[in-house]
């Protein structure tokens, strides 16, 4: 999703543009490939921790005892470790590419709990002690999970760092640092992989969770939040919402684990044996209590699933004591290196295990070499108190999480005194250093060129002007279009904001332009959540009946170039009043109050009978209820977006058409239902799904009734029908539906010649069944608004009567991790003029 990878797409690229260079850093890469043998037997060996002396870099065998290494900060020695065998250290040859075969002798002793053999085997679940052992772990799950008590609570208190890794004397030479040269004092090592790194982000949050069983609710209550960043160039509140969504507790004990906006399959998941290949390594001492050491690998490493060891009690309880895990190298998972998460449980009145140790540690990076972002996530808790039941405003409500008002606004002495761990030496020098970057000349002018890359906007004090991307474009009837516009920036106001453009079209002639002027009524930034605003907009301009986009400015470069004929467009004045504001439990509503003034454009007439109309003038009010529990955003410059999650939403819109009022002709009344859920099916991916339908009643013309969503560029349209042409389909009542399923490299990470590219594969449907009333068909009714018609008098403009329109498609996604394309096929109304029934769309997504 765009929005959850671009605050570090943002960082990644400020290093970049700051430093001159391109993402290949000169540091030279070591690859190491090979496999670990039994000297004696000749068999592979799996599960051997292979790594670098001295460094925390390294891996473990797979099955096949083969094992991949690839990293810029080589040892000279390599070392393979394993249970049972003496261990073996190679030399190596930093910076080249070679391959390594360890032969390791065995120590010819057994273990009393477990059998080792040296037979190779065909993995199996039959007879497998491995799999029986997993197998016990999840049927006792509901009873050594914490939701076994009827109510709990604790305190937590979670910290997530981002740091700029990879930092090389190399690059800390660069002349573009030459002011800058104080922060690299700031630079430390990873206690994980070695490398060198520079803390860019620190984010700080105090909170009490309350469970309860039954009627289910588990809430946390947010009292503090405290966040170290680039304040004036991101939306905070939008980047906490993102790490939320990135970094979500991980749960062993459900099937499925939510991070990094994907879903992976959990090892004691109760479809795990199918998923995974487990494997008996030990049975060891862990904090007093006897444990066994199960390791685990995907039988797919390219599939959602993690590698690594569960250490499970030899009590008959089969509870989880402690587990470590990371990914694969052949995960399809975009710009993460690594990911490792290490869980340790205690138990605590000897019934209940509590998770006393959470730390989850990810490697990301653009590409296998140059500057990254190392991210680590550590939540402490703490206070446990079982089965007391308190007041029912701790677990009331949709919302899983309950934001009090005043969280930002924390002192330092109230940080000091309720931090369950203090700051490290490391994390304190984050709020020194960034504050100090931050006022240096040179670093705000290479964010204005970031800002510029990123968003599209450069700032001048107390006006960002942009976007970009707008101030040139072109279509059939305006021709040449040059666009400027801008908006005011948070340095003039937080709480109010002007924002318009000016355009001047060469073909027509003809100005356009917008100002808009949007002011908070809570007091609050109009960034901050929950949000109260009301605004005010004039705008005259120009649309394609039908043209609607998602998340992209309808001005864009772009979007310039069509397919077919885009001959008819409206020319439209109007004056909007709107009131935004989100309430508890997940509720929202808007207000809007407009009046619009439409004019045809290019060959499109408002024709009657025997007259016609030069334009056509509406009021409306049109009220919005929105339930989306739970949802949450990020504010770009322009669009508000939502950040998706597995929770419904929910949106009814009235309209009522007010005759007479600042002249409009028309009185009716619109209603419009819509319904939307993602669901995961991990390890298949997930299906996004999307049903509406909306009824007019009153007589309307053609322009005031439900134009469908059509799409003549070439960019794919997610929510648009992409073979459908602008103003091809009316109606006054509808009901469509929209279903996308993405596989997540399920089906490619599967095929030999294509796994290694980790292509995405997508499959859609999109259908609509509609109608035109009597009261509102020309041709049925006389005296009404005729439908569109071409220079040869054939009909452009088509209802849904006869067949529903469907459009399917086959996309290939994740190319260079940012290109999606999309083969189209049109079902239906093939015989319409100038349709085609296949096309190819393409995208630009960022993605994990």
């Amino acid at each position: 999703m765009k929005s959850l990878s671009k605050y570090i797409i943002f960082s990644l690229l400020l290093m970049l543009v700051f430093s001159g260079i391109n993402p290949a850093n000169s540091q030279t890469t070591t690859r190491l490939r090979g496999k670990v043998i039994d000297a004696k037997t000749k068999e592979p060996l799996p599960f051997v921790n292979v790594f670098f002396v001295g460094k925390n870099i390294g891996t473990i065998t797979d099955y096949d005892g083969a094992f991949e290494i690839e990293t810029q900060w080589a040892t000279t020695q390599i070392e393979a470790s394993y249970l049972g065998y003496f261990s073996q250290i190679k030399g190596v040859s930093p910076g080249k590419t070679q391959e390594i075969n360890f032969y390791l002798e065995s120590k010819n002793y057994d273990l009393k709990e477990v059998e080792i053999t040296s037979k190779k085997k065909r993995y199996r679940n039959k007879n497998n002690p491995a799999v029986d052992l997993i197998r016990k772990v999840i049927e006792n799950k509901s009873t050594n999970r914490l939701e076994s008590n009827d109510f709990y609570e604790f305190d937590k208190y979670e910290k997530v760092e981002f740091d700029l890794n990879n930092i090389t004397k190399e690059f800390q030479e660069r002349k573009a640092f030459k002011k800058f040269q104080f922060i690299f004092d700031y630079v430390d090592t990873s206690e994980v992989n070695g490398k060198p790194f520079l803390p860019v982000f620190l984010q700080e949050t105090l909170s009490k969770v309350y469970y309860r069983q039954s009627p289910k609710s588990k809430k946390e209550h947010v009292s503090g939040t405290n966040m170290v960043g680039f304040h004036e160039y991101i939306d905070n509140d939008g980047v906490s919402y993102i790490l939320d969504h990135l970094y979500q507790d991980v749960d062993l004990y459900n099937n499925n684990i939510d991070l990094l906006t994907n879903q992976f399959v959990s090892p004691i998941s109760s479809i795990a044996p199918s998923i995974y290949k487990f494997h008996i390594l030990d049975t060891l001492d862990v904090e007093g209590m006897e444990c066994i050491e199960l390791a685990f690998q995907p039988r797919n490493k390219a599939d959602f699933a993690f590698k690594g060891s569960l250490f499970i009690t030899n009590d008959g309880n089969f509870s989880l004591k402690k587990a470590k895990m990371k990914v694969t190298e052949d995960i399809n998972l975009n710009f993460v290196t690594d990911l490792q998460i290490e869980q340790e449980f205690e138990k605590v009145n000897d019934e209940s295990w509590i998770l006393t140790k959470d730390k989850l540690i990810v490697d990301f990076n653009i590409g296998k070499k140059g500057i990254g972002m190392y991210g680590k996530r550590t939540v402490n808790t703490k206070n446990y108190v079982f089965n007391q039941e308190r007041e029912e405003d701790k677990y009331e409500g949709v919302q899983s999480k309950v934001v009090a008002l005043d969280h930002k606004d924390k002192s330092t002495d109230y940080w000091n005194e309720n931090r369950l761990v203090g700051l490290s030496q490391q994390e304190e020098n984050v709020y020194v250093m960034v504050d100090s970057v931050q006022n240096i000349p040179a670093f705000k002018r290479t964010m204005d060129i970031v800002m510029l890359l990123v968003a599209g906007y450069w700032n001048f004090g107390y006006v960002d002007v942009g976007p970009v991307n707008t101030f040139y474009s072109w279509n059939e009837i305006e021709g040449l279009r040059l666009r400027v516009g801008g908006r005011t920036s948070e340095k003039f106001s937080k709480k109010f904001r002007l924002d318009g453009y000016l355009l001047y079209g060469f073909k027509d002639e003809r100005y356009k332009y917008s100002l808009s002027a949007t002011h908070s009524l809570n007091n609050r930034s109009l960034r901050d959540r929950p949000q109260h605003s009301i605004s005010a907009m004039y705008q005259r301009a120009t649309n394609f009946p039908g043209m609607e986009m998602m998340f992209i400015n309808e001005d864009n470069l772009l979007l310039s170039f069509k397919r077919g004929k885009a001959d008819k467009i409206i020319y439209y004045d109007m004056f909007q009043v709107t009131h935004k504001k989100d309430w508890k439990n997940g509720f929202s509503t808007t207000l809007i109050l407009k009046n619009i003034e439409q004019e045809p454009g290019g060959t499109l007439e408002f024709n009657y009978d025997d007259y016609s109309l030069d334009r056509i003038t509406s009021s409306e009010i049109t009220g919005i209820v929105r339930f989306a529990p739970n949802e949450t955003f990020y504010d770009g410059m322009d669009y508000r977006t939502p950040i998706l999650s597995k929770y419904p939403i929910i949106q009814f819109t009235y309209t009522q058409g007010l005759k007479g009022v600042l002249n409009s002709d028309y009185e009716y009344s619109k209603l419009k239902l819509n319904l939307f859920k993602r669901f995961y099916l991990s390890p298949i991916g997930f299906t996004n799904f999307e049903l509406e339908a909306g009824k007019i009643y009153g007589t309307v013309p053609f322009p005031l009734m439900f134009v469908h969503r059509a799409n003549q560029t070439y960019s794919y349209q997610l929510r648009s029908y992409n073979l459908m042409n602008f103003l091809e389909f009316v109606s006054d009542e509808y009901v469509s539906l929209f279903v996308e399923h993405h596989f997540n490299g399920f089906i490619l990470n599967k095929v030999p010649l294509v796994k290694h590219l980790k292509f995405r594969s997508i499959v859609s449907f999109k259908g609509i069944y509609g109608n035109v009333t009597d009261e509102n068909n020309p041709e049925i009714t006389s005296g009404l608004m005729q439908f569109p018609v071409d220079s040869y008098g054939n009909p452009t403009t088509f209802t849904l009567e006869e067949d529903p329109y469907m459009e399917v498609s086959v996309g290939i996604g994740n190319i260079f991790k940012v290109f999606r394309v999309d083969l189209i096929k049109r079902l239906t109304y093939l015989d319409n003029p100038s349709v085609s029934d296949i096309g190819i769309r393409a995208r630009f997504k960022f993605e994990f």
